[in-house]
């Protein structure tokens, strides 16, 4: 039996996990143990944190894998990579990993090869940061951070202190990146690369909570964009990712389409996207089991991207006011379009404002084929005192 090792096993993980067992794997997972949803479905799990990577490549050495992975997580590839790289299993290079999961590197790396990125500085103290230069509004964020995490939008000089302090504080590496705000629709590209080629899968296109956070509330797929504008994003990508050194697996790629559709690369993660872009809406819109065949490339096996289906995929957000829960209403299954909900939390436990991506407390999944679905009710309904 073959042996795939994983890193991580939160919520993003457990489609991976599930896949593997599918696949007649035996699944090593690693991750810390609370909140380790994945910890039953796997055949052995070792308690250890995912950014312990020298443990876990001793463990490794023992285990002798035929690949390593995760999904939707940077924290988690710099371990796989690590690791990947000291056992001479498939996988980017370390210098890949490194400069795709620094947004200040991987903006300056696009930059100096002449690809479209908004005007953006960095910084690691408060008080040498200098935005003199950048047009407001402007947008904060850390450097290492995905999710939403940290993220502000500044319309004016004086309320950038505490955007800075925001994205200090979840920042890993206590660096920001600045960015000039780029005024326009956002979507995300899902690709799958092997030996250096760069195989399309799908455009996604993003709603978002807006000013400040710009926290997602939806994804849909396919995005609604004409066929010059695609064959343009897809050809942007594809660069792109040769430039970063992107060579394996998964690619999840954030892009702004401005009203004169001027394209802005955001950012690009070798990796799957989150908000399950990768674990199920590629899937649901294109028939391409796209988790089956990056565990597939992880140990060295590539068949290719068949595309057999056209279909409309998406997911919803529920976004309740702050406060207590005190009840909660899925109404979600009375319609055939939608595939399953997904509820967080429960009743008595407490919704914050919602500010990260995390702080979401339910969605719900759909697949169409006509159209894109929109629901003409609150499918899922979440009373807050």
């Amino acid at each position: 039996m073959k042996k795939l090792i994983i890193i991580g096993a939160n919520n993003f993980q457990l489609p991976l996990i599930k896949k593997a067992n599918e696949m007649g794997l035996e699944t090593h997972v690693f991750a810390w143990e609370e909140g380790a949803v994945g910890k039953d479905f796997a055949h052995f799990f070792y308690p250890i944190s995912i950014t312990e990577k020298e443990t876990i490549l001793e463990k490794a050495k023992l285990i002798i894998p035929n690949g390593i992975i995760s999904i939707g997580s940077d924290l988690a590839i710099l371990t796989v990579s690590y690791v990947a790289n000291e056992l001479g299993l498939v996988g980017n290079s370390l210098e890949c990993t490194n400069v795709s999961t620094n947004k200040f590197l991987m903006r300056e790396r696009l930059n100096q090869n002449g690809l479209p990125c908004p005007r953006f500085t960095n910084c690691n103290e408060i008080d040498k940061i200098h935005a003199t230069n950048l047009h407001y509004p402007v947008i904060v964020k850390p450097t290492d951070r995905s999710g939403s995490r940290g993220v502000t939008k500044v319309n004016l000089s004086n309320e950038l202190g505490n955007a800075i302090n925001r994205a200090m504080t979840e920042s890993f590496g206590k660096e920001i990146i600045i960015e000039e705000f780029i005024e326009g629709l956002e979507y995300s590209v899902e690709m799958i690369s092997w030996q250096g080629n760069h195989h399309f899968l799908q455009i996604t296109e993003k709603e978002t909570s807006g000013a400040p956070y710009f926290v997602e509330k939806g994804q849909h797929q396919p995005a609604s964009v004409s066929n010059d504008i695609k064959q343009r994003i897809i050809s942007i990508i594809k660069k792109s990712l040769s430039t970063l050194g992107v060579e394996y697996g998964a690619s999840h790629s954030e892009i702004i389409i401005t009203k004169s559709n001027d394209i802005f690369i955001t950012e690009i993660g070798a990796r799957m996207g989150g908000d399950y872009i990768g674990s199920d809406l590629v899937e649901l819109s294109t028939g391409f089991d796209y988790v089956k065949s990056v565990i597939n490339v992880s140990m060295g096996i590539f068949e290719g991207v068949r595309i057999n289906e056209s279909n409309y995929s998406g997911v919803y957000y529920c976004f309740p006011s702050p406060g207590k829960i005190i009840e909660i209403k899925d109404n979600s299954s009375s319609y055939s379009e939608v595939v399953r909900s997904e509820i967080y939390l429960k009743k008595g436990d407490f919704v914050p404002e919602i500010r990260e991506s995390n702080h979401r407390p339910a969605c719900f999944i759909y697949k169409s084929i006509d159209r894109r679905f929109v629901p003409k009710d609150n499918l899922i309904e979440i009373i807050t005192d």
